[in-house]
């Protein structure tokens, strides 16, 4: 498996991703990796209906998400989706090839402090970001044309 992009957001598959991350990762699979989403079947029913048809689709739990990456040897260019800094934590050391870790969406939450418009931490999830930072650039952006800012450095 080839990570054209590793993305952070908690929504996963929607327009942006859709539009755009697919292209620039000129992806020919999406790995969902989310424990919620694999045991969730009409989540995975909204997740396939949302990926264009030209795309495969797995949807997996983080155990078996990193199972696959470790195993997985071909060269099929992947966008690997995560809903959290935490699950991006829990398979980074998985995916030697990647460099760069983006981050997408974020949602406000109570506890959350306001990073960018469209990223919130808690406490533990800037702890988390701090440590991928120790392993890869995390960079953030909504959308690949918009100029990255590495989160690190905005925390």
């Amino acid at each position: 498996m080839n990570i054209t992009t590793f993305r952070i957001d908690d929504r996963l598959i929607h327009g942006q991703v859709v539009t755009a991350w697919i292209a620039h990762s000129d992806a020919k699979q999406i790995l969902v990796a989310d424990d919620a989403a694999a045991k969730d079947t009409l989540q995975q029913s909204l997740l396939k209906m949302a990926t264009p048809k030209k795309v495969d689709l797995k949807i997996m739990s983080l155990e078996d998400a990193k199972q696959l990456i470790q195993n997985d040897e071909s060269d099929t260019k992947t966008l690997l989706l995560v809903r959290g800094p935490k699950q991006a934590l829990y398979l980074i050391d998985s995916c030697s090839d990647v460099k760069s870790i983006n981050v997408g969406n974020i949602n406000m939450k109570k506890g959350k402090r306001k990073i960018l418009g469209n990223c919130w931490l808690n406490d533990e999830e800037e702890k988390d970001i701090r440590l991928l930072a120790e392993k890869v650039e995390v960079e953030v952006r909504a959308v690949p044309n918009e100029h990255k800012q590495i989160l690190v450095n905005l925390l």
